[in-house]
């Protein structure tokens, strides 16, 4: 297979929507603004990709449709970019995640493409810790959504490694741990979990998180959230 077949395959099957934003990229961009329809399914798109870890250039000047293009087609203008494989496959795990009513195995190879797009971004560049954090934890989505749940914990695990001070990998280790039936080292991680909020100044967007936690495992983590 020739690389730019290779490249062209991880767009194959999208929805409706993305191929209405990646046709009007194509052709009619300089010509016709895009629909207020348009405009806010990329809006919704790309605040799920950004929630999920994806890195998007902040640019008033650019439309939201003009964004996700871009972030789509990135890994074809630009194949040796990790950044733009990040992008990708944080993409087309958010496919598979809001066409959850499409043919299941269509969704698994969207989320098997995702996982070939984080492994791309590692291997460009392996010594970027921020970048690869953000690789291993959308590769643990996509395998969590895969029903492979010991790989997506190899994957929180990974990430983990990248930052051992951040809460939120901490929680999503504990959450892997869970889901591959390793309840009570997923418990004991979240005593790890709460120091290091602790220790992060309690950030305020992460306090539900963890009083959630503590309700579902009916335990303090080290102390009450409260106190």
């Amino acid at each position: 297979m020739k690389a730019a077949d290779a490249q062209n395959r991880f767009l194959e099957n999208m929805p409706g929507e993305i191929i209405e934003v990646l046709q009007w990229h194509t052709a009619a961009r300089s010509k016709v603004s895009a629909s207020q329809r348009m405009t806010e399914f990329a809006g919704r798109f790309l605040g799920g990709m950004y929630e999920d870890g994806a890195v998007l250039p902040i640019n008033l000047s650019v439309s939201a449709p003009e964004v996700l293009a871009l972030a789509l087609l990135q890994h074809r203008t630009s194949p040796l970019s990790a950044g733009a494989w990040l992008n990708l496959g944080f993409a087309l795990r958010r496919v598979a995640l809001c066409r959850a009513n499409d043919q299941e195995e269509m969704n698994r190879m969207r989320l098997q493409s995702a996982v070939q797009a984080f492994d791309r971004a590692l291997q460009l560049d392996p010594d970027n810790s921020g970048k690869n954090m953000r690789a291993w934890t959308g590769m643990s989505f996509a395998y969590h959504m895969l029903a492979l749940y010991e790989k997506a914990l190899e994957c929180c695990a990974q990430a983990l490694e990248s930052d051992r001070s951040d809460p939120k990998l901490w929680l999503l280790y504990g959450f892997a741990l869970k889901s591959a039936g390793r309840e009570d080292e997923a418990l004991s991680t979240m005593n790890d979990a709460y120091d290091a909020y602790v220790r992060a100044g309690r950030p305020e967007e992460l306090g539900q998180a963890f009083a959630e936690v503590q309700l579902a495992t009916q335990r303090p983590c080290r102390q009450r959230i409260a106190q």
